[in-house]
């Protein structure tokens, strides 16, 4: 009885675990290739907010900052990396957007 109730405890805190850590993925730092791209996209969008807040408009200014990137050898040039990266970019502006 014992070593059931002590299972279902670790298995419990197991599941709290990795709740917390899938919670908390969102405040870990970007790669260094996604962190270029938003460099990138904040030096060249004076008005970030109607960018970000618009999911269409952020993505063609995201494609547009990986592209000019991965042409000038910034970021990686392989475009699965380059696509993951700008991706990752863009759920950050989007989830960052400045009121």
């Amino acid at each position: 009885m014992r070593m059931q109730n002590s299972l279902r405890i670790a298995q419990g805190a197991a599941v709290c675990l990795l709740a917390l850590a899938a919670g908390t993925s969102a405040a870990f730092a970007l790669s260094n290739d996604a962190q270029a791209i938003v460099d990138r996209v904040k030096a060249t969008t004076p008005e970030l907010h109607p960018v970000c807040s618009d999911r269409g408009k952020l993505t063609q200014v995201v494609t547009a900052a990986t592209i000019a990137l991965a042409e000038a050898k910034k970021i990686n040039g392989d475009h699965t990396v380059a696509r993951a990266a700008g991706q990752e970019a863009g759920r950050y502006l989007y989830f960052h957007c400045p009121s």
